[in-house]
């Protein structure tokens, strides 16, 4: 903290009349809570926990218990302020005075905590952001489930304690950028229920609803300035505070009992594929390419690298290449929403870094390009900006030296077998490695060549031609 923050009372329920804010929360927070969150990340406390700020001003309770599995940062910075914390909207040309938050009332840390809140009987909705990699089942899974500390075990574990006592079982949502991830949560969890008890999946499948939700919001990482520029305007200290864009969307296949989330504008709808399908493309995808794209350009920012004059058009080519071959219906205007993402990518506002966007890509490419892929070659399409972008990412989690310079790397679960198989210098080897289970074999071959002309003409290989 700063020699300012420091002199400053810090934000809490006895401080709140203090705050320098339009509106503070002055709804109940002392009921029990009837949503409990695994995963107590930046995103979700600027977006799940508005929603329900929203609804609890309505007179909606909507009240939160928030858990990390592993972490205790973020309990240990709220816990000391009620868990109450501003959310700052910051947009070029506009500075409005932070939100606070009353929606989450505890913060705790590791698996019992987790399973605490998913088994109280005042839980009716259950809502995790595991990213991408938390869904896929691990050893202790399978092997040791009642033990097992992941958050895909805890609920199982929660689900079966529900069963057991005959307490209604709340509604279980994910809120992670996974394809069909209510779907694929259910599968998780009754692989895992099987484990522990043989009937268990079958009254999970009668009994459990697991709604697939699609959430946009860009919460960056909270820096110290963001926490001194908060804590300025609010007048107190807030230790907690995020920092986010004004837009915000949520739209899901099936409203939670108890909880009107229409009201609040959720989108409650009965096919929400079209909708997976427009973000994977038209934004998350492009925020791939934006994240691999400026890091070869130099760039620390999204927002840099969505200003930087080759990286720019070369993204909005990538755009175009996606609206061409896209079978979105003509309601959610896809045209529309991906020069409005663009417009997002460039909020210099936001701290996104593109290497934090770019990790975990092993996970990410094939559902934000593979459908794309396949529909240009069915069509005779050339898919030479996928494979460029597939090229950037297998280079910068192999660790390979793009035009002579060493770049820095991005995070990623394959990293340590890409490193090993790039020291061979076999890149036809390192690129099936890479991509041979999200991509077909001939894009596949166009990324091996796409490589290793990358590896030589750098940023060359962006600028293309008209």
């Amino acid at each position: 903290m700063t020699a300012t923050t420091e002199t400053q009372a810090r934000l809490s329920a006895r401080t709140l009349g203090f705050a320098r804010a339009p509106s503070v929360p002055t709804y109940d927070r002392t009921i029990s809570a009837s949503i409990a969150h695994v995963g107590l990340g930046a995103f979700v406390r600027a977006h799940l926990a508005v929603y329900a700020d929203d609804l609890s001003r309505l007179g909606r309770s909507a009240l939160i218990r928030a858990t990390s599995l592993h972490s205790h940062a973020v309990a240990d910075q709220l816990t000391p302020q009620d868990c109450l914390y501003a959310v700052a909207e910051r947009e070029p040309g506009a500075d409005p005075p932070p939100r606070v938050i009353g929606s989450i009332t505890s913060a705790s840390t590791g698996p019992a905590a987790a399973l605490d809140a998913l088994g109280a009987p005042s839980t009716r909705l259950v809502t995790l952001t595991i990213t991408e990699k938390g869904y896929d089942l691990t050893e202790e899974d399978l092997e040791r489930p009642e033990h097992s500390p992941s958050a895909l075990a805890v609920v199982t574990r929660a689900l079966a304690r529900c069963c057991d006592s005959g307490q209604m079982p709340p509604m279980i949502a994910s809120l992670d950028n996974v394809m069909d991830n209510g779907v694929l949560l259910r599968s998780r969890v009754s692989e895992i229920a099987e484990r522990l008890n043989p009937s268990l999946p079958r009254w999970i499948e009668e009994a459990v609803r697991f709604p697939s939700s699609v959430v946009d919001r860009m919460v960056p990482a909270t820096t110290e300035q963001d926490i001194e520029d908060v804590s300025d305007q609010l007048g107190l200290v807030d230790l907690g505070a995020v920092t986010t864009e004004r837009h915000r969307s949520w739209v899901m296949t099936e409203e939670a009992p108890l909880l009107p989330l229409s009201e609040v504008g959720v989108d409650i709808v009965e096919d929400i594929v079209p909708f997976e399908q427009r973000k994977l493309w038209l934004l998350n995808g492009p925020h791939s390419a934006l994240a691999y794209c400026g890091i070869l350009a130099g760039c620390t920012t999204i927002a840099e690298a969505s200003n930087h004059p080759i990286v720019s058009v070369f993204v909005r080519r990538l755009v175009d290449d996606v609206l061409e071959v896209v079978d979105l219906p003509v309601r959610l205007q896809p045209k529309d929403f991906a020069m409005e993402a663009l417009e997002r990518f460039g909020n210099p506002s936001l701290g996104h870094t593109c290497a934090k966007v770019g990790a975990d890509g092993s996970r990410k490419l094939p559902q934000r390009f593979g459908s794309i892929v396949v529909a240009r070659r069915q069509a005779g399409l050339e898919t030479t900006s996928f494979a460029t972008v597939a090229a950037l990412w297998v280079a910068l989690a192999s660790g390979l030296a793009i035009g002579g310079s060493n770049m820095a790397g991005v995070e990623d679960p394959a990293s340590p077998r890409l490193r090993s198989a790039a020291v061979r210098h076999d890149l036809g080897q390192l690129v099936h490695l890479a991509l041979n289970d999200g991509f077909e074999g001939d894009f596949v071959a166009l990324v091996v060549d796409t490589l290793a002309r990358l590896l030589q003409e750098g940023m060359g290989l962006l600028q293309v031609s008209p």
